[in-house]
C-alpha cells in the first residue's frame, strides 16, 4: 500500500499497546461510510471510543497542509508489521507503533475523515473480508480488480476501498488495462467527502 508521508508530529498521546478495547467485537463495513454503529462525516472521538473502547495509541498530526488530525489506532504493535498502518512519528523523530485499524478524526469539523484496517475482525457489506481470495471477493461485488497504483476496487460514493495484495497483474484483451490473478483482500479504507485529512495517495 502507498500512502502519504507524515511531515507533521505536533503531539503524543499513546496509550500502551496492551489493549484494552472490546476485541470480540465484530464489526460491518458499507459503502455508504458506516462502520458498525460508527459513520463517516458524522461520529466524533467519543463516538469511535464509546463504540471500541480506549485506543492502544493515539496521535495528533497533520498531512501537507492539510487539516489537523487526532488519529486513533487499535490492534497495535510496537514492531513492524506487514499489514498494519506505521503511526506518525513523534515530534522527537521517534517511530509509533504500528496499528491494524486506524480511525482519523478531523480537528476541525471534529468528525471522522478517514479510515483504515486490515483486521479480520471487519467485514464488508457484501461478505467480502480480509484474507479472502481476490476471485471470490470479485465474485460477490460483480467486478474485477485492476492494477494501477493500487490493486483495488472502489465502491459507493464516499468511497470505500477494498485494497488487494499478491497475484500477477495480466493484459485484459483487447484494452490495456492490467486485471489481477490471484492474491487476496488486505485492506478496507473509507474516506470521508469533506472531513478526508489526506493520508492516502493510492486509496
Amino acid at each position: 500500500m502507498r500512502w502519504a508521508i507524515p511531515i507533521t508530529a505536533l503531539l503524543v498521546a499513546a496509550a500502551a499497546c496492551s489493549s484494552g478495547h472490546r476485541s470480540a467485537t465484530r464489526v460491518g463495513i458499507s459503502e455508504k461510510g458506516r462502520i458498525g454503529p460508527l459513520r463517516m462525516e458524522r461520529s466524533s472521538r467519543a463516538n469511535v471510543i464509546a463504540f471500541l473502547g480506549r485506543p492502544d495509541a493515539e496521535r495528533r498530526g497533520s498531512e501537507f497542509g492539510g487539516p489537523p488530525f487526532r488519529a486513533l489506532g487499535y490492534e497495535c504493535s510496537r514492531s513492524h508489521k506487514d499489514d498494519a498502518f506505521p503511526q506518525l512519528e513523534t515530534s522527537r523523530g521517534r517511530s509509533g507503533p504500528s496499528c491494524r485499524t486506524v480511525f482519523w478524526i478531523n480537528e476541525r469539523t471534529g468528525t471522522l475523515g478517514d479510515f483504515y484496517t486490515t483486521s479480520r475482525r471487519y467485514s464488508e457489506s457484501h461478505g467480502v473480508r480480509i484474507g479472502m481470495k481476490t476471485a471470490e471477493a470479485e465474485h460477490l461485488l460483480g467486478q474485477r480488480v485492476f492494477v494501477g497504483c493500487e490493486a483495488s476496487i472502489p465502491l459507493g460514493k464516499l468511497p470505500l476501498t477494498i485494497a488487494f495484495s499478491g497475484g500477477a497483474p495480466r493484459k485484459t484483451h483487447p484494452s490495456s488495462a492490467l486485471h489481477l490473478i490471484g492474491g487476496h483482500v488486505y485492506a478496507f479504507v473509507l474516506h470521508g467527502l469533506y472531513s478526508d485529512v489526506g493520508i492516502f495517495d493510492c486509496l
